[in-house]
């Protein structure tokens, strides 16, 4: 995850990598649609969140988090929280794969259950860590060869986060009850109207209740949270080739003007260029 990432977790380059140490440092509940992303635990105190599960990490943890996963991380004291991660656009994966080798294998076994674990030893964390530190130098520096080494660094961690067997299943999921119901129902519901006021009187709870309660442990308001939600499936509409109108009622903005306007804020352009943009590079493709 990265730091200061914008709430809709865009990732504007092709790879992100930082190794970091702070304290009380909690990701908002954001979701990288084209990217995928591995991230270690090296030491803190720390819950991992998706829409369905919560579970306490364990220092060594290597979270394997396929594109498209809603997830955050949240810290519970003070303790040093290390951290080491990176992010993958889907296109360069696919670049370095070879028809004998899938190395998108484990994040397509993870989808099933959202994210998958890996339980590192002692010397795959110091190795993970220094490809990390390693790979966060070599795009900085952008010397002669640098995409080489990139490449190489990234074959490393790759194969690595693919032979290493995942849990069979995370420690006891601990998401609240409301939080989970709060999500599946935004998620199965998206063309409906979901405002705070709506879902007061569907929970029968107090809206700004809902709303303090959402953010406690997702770290961004239900607001936002719908707002991207729509804008991540308008968007894979646009790619299957929905018109911008039907995308409009289909992810529930309700008022075409909003839509327009909203959707260039969160992704830099109108629906109608991003649809001509990306659905005609699916058709190719």
């Amino acid at each position: 995850m990265i730091d200061n990432l914008p709430v809709d977790g865009t990732i504007s380059v092709d790879v992100f990598c930082n190794h970091v140490t702070s304290r009380h440092h909690d990701s908002p509940l954001h979701v990288h649609s084209h990217h995928i992303e591995l991230f270690l635990l090296i030491s803190g105190n720390v819950s991992f969140y998706t829409e369905k599960q919560a579970f306490k990490m364990q220092p060594k943890s290597l979270i394997i988090i396929p594109d498209g996963i809603w997830h955050c991380a949240v810290t519970h004291d003070g303790s040093p929280y290390e951290r080491a991660y990176v992010n993958i656009d889907l296109d360069l994966i696919n670049i370095l794969m070879t028809d004998k080798t899938n190395l998108y294998k484990c994040f397509e076994e993870s989808r099933a259950q959202e994210v998958s674990t890996i339980i590192l030893d002692e010397q795959q964390c110091a190795s993970f860590t220094a490809m990390c530190e390693t790979l966060s130098t070599v795009i900085e520096q952008n010397k002669y060869a640098s995409d080489i080494y990139e490449r190489i660094i990234l074959l490393q961690m790759l194969l690595l986060a693919n032979e290493v067997a995942p849990m069979q299943e995370h420690q006891k999921n601990n998401i609240p009850k409301l939080l989970e119901r709060l999500t599946r129902f935004i998620s199965e519901n998206m063309n409906q109207d979901l405002s705070l006021s709506m879902l007061g009187q569907r929970f029968f709870l107090n809206p700004n209740y809902i709303n303090q309660y959402f953010k406690k442990y997702m770290h961004v308001s239900i607001h936002t949270y719908v707002i991207k939600k729509r804008i991540e499936l308008s968007k894979q509409l646009l790619r299957e080739g929905a018109s911008v109108t039907d995308t409009c009622e289909r992810c529930g903005f309700g008022n075409y003007s909003s839509f327009i306007r909203t959707f260039g804020r969160y992704v830099g352009m109108s629906p109608g260029k991003y649809r001509k943009m990306y659905y005609h590079e699916m058709e190719i493709s």
